[in-house]
């Protein structure tokens, strides 16, 4: 009887060895995964920042050339109106000065 009696102290004090084991390794491991978690977070907050950075620069990129384009077809615009009333403004001072002396 003395000797179950060692032996089940023996495997009550193993069962309490293996469980703080297992404690500390859980614990370890717990460690680890919040130390890569936090390292997949940061990765991914600087790709997220990294892409969003190359879309606000392609999205800008673009609205600088669609201003450049307006602005040189408004220019094109502007030189065609102002030819037109070069030729329309010397024809109406003709006109205008033939009926004012009629």
């Amino acid at each position: 009887m003395e000797d179950a009696l060692k032996m089940v102290i023996s495997i009550d004090q193993k069962a309490d060895e293996i469980m703080k084991q297992t404690q500390e390794y859980l614990g370890k491991r717990e460690k680890e995964i919040k130390i890569k978690i936090d390292a997949m977070k940061a990765e991914i907050m600087d790709k997220t920042e990294s892409e969003a950075k190359e879309l606000y620069d392609s999205i800008v990129s673009e609205a600088e050339r669609d201003a450049k384009d307006i602005e040189e077809q408004t220019a094109k615009e502007c030189g065609n109106i102002e030819s037109q009333f070069i030729k329309v403004k010397d024809k109406l001072g003709k006109k205008l000065f033939s009926q004012i002396f009629k």
